[in-house]
């Protein structure tokens, strides 16, 4: 699953001018299990990735706007990650399959 931010959010909830340019990219990988928040910088040379174990988020927050939503994840052990401007309806998916993670490891035996 890939979740790019929207250009509307952007333009309206948008904390920098370049976030039109460089958008938030959200990629979950099913098969390790991991979850990468990537940006590219505001001097557009390299990309800032996040990469965190799904195993790792303890908590997902949603804040929606007009046009478009932030999450934000709690990560066991290194705070707190923020994705913005994503679409409400993406952000919902990524919301809905951390948690189907979560419950489904707390009922794994230990």
């Amino acid at each position: 699953m890939k979740i790019r931010s929207s250009f509307f959010s952007n333009f309206f909830h948008g904390s920098h001018i370049l976030d039109w340019v460089v958008p938030w990219t959200v990629i979950v990988d099913t098969v390790n299990k991991t979850l990468v928040v990537r940006k590219r910088n505001y001097y557009l040379i390299g990309v800032d990735k996040t990469i965190i174990p799904i195993r790792n988020i303890r908590r997902v927050t949603i804040n929606e706007h007009f046009f478009g939503a932030d999450i934000e994840m709690k990560i066991f052990g290194s705070g707190s990650i923020t994705a913005r401007c994503l679409k409400k309806r993406d952000a919902s998916k990524l919301r809905q399959f951390c948690l189907d993670e979560m419950s489904n490891l707390s009922n794994q035996p230990i």
